[in-house]
């Protein structure tokens, strides 16, 4: 690598962007990435288990082998690139402290950042931005209709379906007249029509506020990207954060939702169709960034995984242990880090599932700690003992 390629792949801790995907409804990790080396895997699930690729030869339910022990779903084949190059890394047995197996006690844990036995209120995205004192009008993005809680009590959070939201509400052909009475209002030197007094706080945030709003116009007569996305609202909304990236418009914190993991009935198709658009939307991500990919750090999160057997309509249950996908700079990628707990009757917990031997809060202090600088651990996550699952180089 030459010096002008490393300059390219390096950047400053603090001006790097973290993407948290929240996998909302239970993530099976077990067939998303199964243990292959397993034989009581394959006992539980006699329908639905996923068998590795063999001699070559393929059906649609083979799992792609990762290495001697953890294979991949088929849905996710996208994603190998990223894995073998090393910037793919699977964390397995992953989970919470949260024994209810309820989806919403689960994930609201899960955004705040809390343990069972000490909840909190905020997000903890939120509480790392707080540290950082970021309240840039774009440092903290959530794409979908609302503010999730993780990013609940940031110092500044905007929630957008798109790019084409940030704009000034006028009424049509009226924006530019608008706009130009704003900037003399916000205007650093004082003008007949600022108020006497004005706060120069207030000057300031009305000033850098204009000036994104003239950004995002740019950005958006820029021509779209070449990285053939997927058309789904998932992968809309990570091409829109590699936009915001490519143009350094200081986006720190990123936040979406993608799939309905909840797969009670039915599993193959359902489990299929959601793992297909996450990795659709990830490779095409990894894709786009290409020389900008050291400044981004992705991690996905499911709140619980699912029971280690299958149930009558070829499903599986509420769980607890899955597994989660972290990508991007920084990574030490190309392998499957887990303390495997074992799917015997006496390894699983509760009334069946895989065990959770990693809490989610250790991978994400590392990839804060490691990528971005953070120091304050009990400020974003109180009470961790922490033990690093070594995902970060």
């Amino acid at each position: 690598m030459d010096a002008q390629d490393s300059k390219k792949r390096t950047s400053p801790a603090g001006d790097r962007t973290l993407v948290f995907v929240f996998l909302r409804g239970g993530l099976d990790g077990l067939n998303a990435v199964s243990p292959s080396f397993e034989d009581r895997y394959h006992e539980l699930r006699p329908t639905i288990a996923l068998d590795r690729r063999k001699k070559g030869v393929t059906t649609g339910s083979d799992a792609i082998p990762l290495d001697d022990r953890f294979s991949l779903h088929p849905a996710l084949e996208s994603l190998l690139p990223a894995y073998r190059e090393g910037r793919l890394a699977v964390v397995h047995a992953i989970g919470s402290d949260d024994q209810t197996r309820s989806h919403f006690e689960a994930q609201d844990q899960m955004e705040h950042g809390a343990s069972v036995k000490k909840p909190l209120s905020g997000g903890w995205l939120a509480r790392w931005l707080r540290t950082r004192q970021d309240s840039g009008a774009l440092s903290a993005l959530a794409f979908g209709k609302s503010i999730p809680e993780s990013l609940r009590g940031a110092p500044s959070v905007t929630a957008v379906e798109s790019l084409d939201d940030i704009r000034l509400a006028t009424k049509s052909k009226r924006s530019d007249a608008f706009a130009h009475a704003l900037a003399e209002l916000y205007s650093p030197v004082p003008t007949p029509w600022q108020p006497s007094g004005t706060d120069a706080r207030l000057t300031h945030a009305g000033a850098d506020a204009l000036a994104l709003l003239d950004r995002i116009e740019q950005i958006q007569s820029e021509p779209s990207s070449t990285a053939d996305y997927p058309d789904t609202g998932f992968a809309r909304s990570l091409s829109q954060i590699a936009r915001l990236v490519r143009r350094d418009v200081g986006v720190r914190a990123a936040a979406v939702n993608q799939g309905f993991y909840d797969t009670h009935v039915g599993q193959d198709l359902l489990l299929a169709s959601q793992l297909r658009e996450l990795a659709g939307g990830l490779a095409a991500f990894d894709r786009d960034l290409g020389d900008l990919r050291e400044r981004v750090t992705l991690v996905c999160l499911s709140e619980f995984g699912r029971r280690s057997y299958e149930n009558t309509g070829l499903g599986t249950d509420h769980g607890r242990g899955t597994c989660a996908f972290i990508m991007g700079g920084g990574v030490s990628g190309g392998r499957v880090v887990a303390d495997w707990p074992g799917l015997a009757d006496d390894e699983t917990e509760g009334p069946g599932d895989l065990g959770v031997t990693t809490d989610y809060r250790n991978v994400l202090w590392e990839v804060l700690a490691q990528r971005f600088g953070a120091t304050d651990r009990e400020s974003v996550f109180p009470g961790l003992a922490y033990q690093a699952p070594g995902i970060v180089a």
